[in-house]
């Protein structure tokens, strides 16, 4: 008796217990769902739910719909919701270079169709060498249902099943269920919205589309090129776009994607993948085009090969022009002309200058003349500089600014006239006075002709420096019609020209300058030795360029141009016989020496690219920084030449300090430098694709697969040293 009454309360005591369980299940699912069994059977609302799902699952999911109720026969949008951890993420149908995409397994009533996953346009995931496409922080997988016709239950529940790979640092496979009750409304009732149906029209909204212009696809042995032909995209608009394909292989996933312009078209370049040794039959994928604004649009793109060649034309422009028209260029342009007056390279020439104006003595009237002379010096030289550019592209052939002292023999025959001024200017001889327009002039007639050679000469001697505003204003000018272009350029040489032309004007700054005495004499010679310093400086270039060899050449250059210079100033010989033998020891010299120029330039072709900053740094090919890139490795691109003033001063004050070094160390940003002293058609292209005339250019690749940030011409080590650290701050939180 006693163990019949035990058995009875230990069965009293299961069934409660099985209760309590089933009220504690019940609580957890209605807290989930947010609704109830008997709240659906009254107000016939979708209900969705999921399989409970561990806490520590990186992605949660869910079903939403764009209907709270559904008609028979009328296709409906249904999402699959995955809300992913902060870090982590999921991948597209194609994953890139590693990952699974997710799937899904429906289980419906009978007679419903389900489509495939609308994908959302992914995002670029870089990883370490690699670079996946997918999904962070949320993503809606879009289908369309369709019910049949012939539907006549009440409600219908759709079930999914998902499994996909979530990954941050390590990757974990996880899978989860979730299912969504819907009513079944009459053909004559309203359709209320489901509770998802905001997202969901945001997520078909931002859908791949349709292109709305044609797009070319080009075909070369290591690259593929995508060409909106349209009118409609510009530069300015367009901050970032990028090809994500559906199919494995075609493309370097990882490999950077240059976006420039053809003739106000743009032009993707991507390259070509392991499956490059295969014939391109057609390229499938999403094209995405992020605007100034941060806006981004995606386009379905499925497109044959227009055209297959042997290498892809250069860009004919680049993206820091994109932005100018022809009225910023050239206030650009007069604004660096400006500048360039403060600049090393054309000191020793303005000094003399400024020196004539103290010697006075000319009056308004004769000011007057030497300020239009010298005007007219400057823009004369500006308009030859501007009509040699357009001949060099009209050839096809790569210039910049400054691309004369490219030339070992013009940066010799400078050498020579700034050693024979400054003989000049010390004494040994009066001939080059007028040329400087410190002596007599070389028409005694009007006495300008000193002022005109001194704007000839001051004008060559800027073209090594880039000031401020004068890249992009250039990089504008080398890509626009010869009449945009030669406007830009002489806008320059008028800015260039302003503040010493007015000074000339200028009656109260004459007061200003002390008078005409002894003084004078001496500081004329002492601005003789800023002109030795330039000389040395030339052959320090040519030496750069041609070696030990070129070196001799110009030694024997200067000393003839020493000796002709002393003939000259002899009184004793007659003046035909001091000038007849001076030019004849000139221009033998310059004939034996020429020779030895060239063939130690030719002897220095094969040698390293750098020159003296290639103790810190790699020399600069494309092949290197694009296989740097792909590694996923930050990347310093310094631009420069030896005979570039600006590039020499931005490397002593920012680029050669132990900081900058340590710099790069932390961030473990490599250091590449493009050496520019001799004429370097990669270097020349890529200089034209980011609009820049000449050197310097400075490139910081984060690693990211982003364009690169173009720092400003003049550079401090402070600025330097927070890009560098900003861009390595990037990458750990990238990891």
């Amino acid at each position: 008796m006693k163990g019949r009454v035990l058995r009875i309360i230990q069965d009293i005591a299961g069934v409660l217990a099985l209760g309590a369980f089933a009220l504690v299940t019940a609580g957890a699912l209605h807290a989930q769902t947010g609704s109830s069994t008997l709240e659906t059977l009254v107000q016939g609302q979708s209900t969705a739910s999921s399989t409970p799902q561990r806490a520590d699952r990186k992605v949660q999911i869910d079903l939403l719909s764009e209907t709270a109720a559904i008609r028979p026969g009328q296709t409906f949008w249904v999402a699959l919701r995955q809300k992913i951890a902060p870090g982590w993420h999921t991948y597209w149908e194609n994953p890139g270079d590693s990952g699974e995409p997710t799937r899904i397994d429906w289980t419906l009533p009978e007679g419903f169709a389900v489509s495939d996953i609308h994908w959302p346009p992914p995002k670029a995931i870089p990883y370490g060498t690699l670079m996946n496409y997918g999904y962070a922080d949320e993503a809606l997988l879009l289908v369309q249902i369709t019910p049949p016709e012939g539907l006549s239950a009440e409600k219908v529940t759709l079930r999914a099943e998902s499994r996909w790979l979530v990954c941050e640092e390590i990757c974990i496979p996880e899978d989860g269920k979730a299912r969504l009750t819907l009513a079944v409304a009459g053909s004559g009732a309203p359709l209320d919205p489901g509770k998802g149906a905001d997202k969901i029209a945001a997520a078909v909204r931002d859908l791949p589309m349709e292109a709305p212009w044609p797009v070319k696809l080009t075909v070369a042995p290591d690259k593929l090129a995508l060409t909106a032909e349209t009118d409609a995209l510009r530069a300015e608009d367009v901050a970032a776009m990028r090809f994500f394909p559906r199919d494995w292989g075609l493309i370097t996933n990882a490999a950077p994607q240059e976006l420039d312009w053809q003739n106000g078209t743009p032009r993707l370049v991507m390259m070509r993948g392991e499956r490059k040794d295969q014939p391109v039959e057609k390229l499938n994928g999403v094209l995405t085009l992020t605007a100034a604004d941060g806006t981004r649009e995606a386009y379905n793109l499925s497109v044959s090969p227009a055209e297959t060649v042997a290498a892809l034309p250069a860009a004919s422009s680049g993206a820091a022009p994109g932005g100018l028209s022809l009225w910023h260029a050239a206030a650009f342009a007069f604004l660096g002309g400006l500048i360039l007056n403060f600049f090393p390279c054309v000191f020793p020439v303005l000094s003399m200058k400024a020196l004539s104006l103290a010697r006075g003595g000319d009056g308004a009237h004769g000011n007057r003349h030497h300020a239009l002379a010298y005007l007219g010096g400057v823009m004369l030289s500006f308009a030859v500089l501007a009509g040699l550019l357009l001949a060099l592209r009209a050839t096809g052939a790569a210039f910049g600014w400054g691309f004369q002292f490219q030339s070992p023999w013009f940066v010799l025959v400078m050498a020579a006239l700034f050693f024979a001024l400054g003989l000049s200017l010390s004494g040994v001889f009066n001939f080059g006075g007028a040329l400087m327009g410190v002596g007599d002039s070389l028409t005694r007639r009007s006495g300008a002709s000193g002022s005109f050679f001194t704007g000839v000469l001051a004008s060559i001697a800027a073209t090594p420096c880039t000031a401020p505003f004068m890249g992009a204003a250039l990089g504008y000018a080398v890509t626009q019609p010869a009449v945009e272009a030669t406007t830009v350029i002489m806008v320059l040489g008028l800015g260039f020209a302003a503040p010493m032309t007015l000074l000339s004007l200028s009656g109260a700054f004459a007061r200003l300058l002390p008078k005409p005495g002894p003084w004078m004499e001496t500081l004329k010679q002492v601005l003789a030795f800023p002109l030795y310093a330039t000389v040395v400086w030339l052959v320090w270039v040519l030496s750069l360029q041609t070696g030990a060899d070129g070196v001799l050449g110009a030694g024997a250059v200067l000393i003839a141009v020493g000796f002709a210079a002393w003939l000259v100033g002899m009184t004793q010989a007659s003046r035909a016989f001091r000038y007849t033998v001076s030019a004849a020891v000139v221009i033998v010299t310059f004939s034996l020496a020429g020779p030895m120029v060239d063939f130690a330039q030719d002897a220095r072709q094969g040698e390293s690219r750098t020159a003296a900053s290639a103790e810190v740094g790699e020399p600069f090919s494309v092949a290197r920084l694009e296989e740097l890139r792909a590694q996923g490795r930050p990347v310093f691109v310094n631009f420069t030449a030896a005979w570039c003033i600006t590039c020499k001063v931005n490397e002593e004050v920012a680029l050669n300090s132990d900081a900058f070094q340590e710099a790069l160390k932390r961030g473990n940003i490599a250091y590449l430098v493009g050496d520019w002293t001799n004429q370097d058609p990669e270097i020349s292209q890529m200089l034209e694709k980011f609009g820049r005339a000449g050197v310097p250019l400075y490139l910081l690749y984060s690693g990211n697969g982003e364009p690169p940030r173009v720092l400003p011409q003049i550079l401090t080590e402070g600025f330097v040293l927070r890009q560098l650290d900003d861009v390595g701050q990037v990458r750990k939180t990238q990891r």
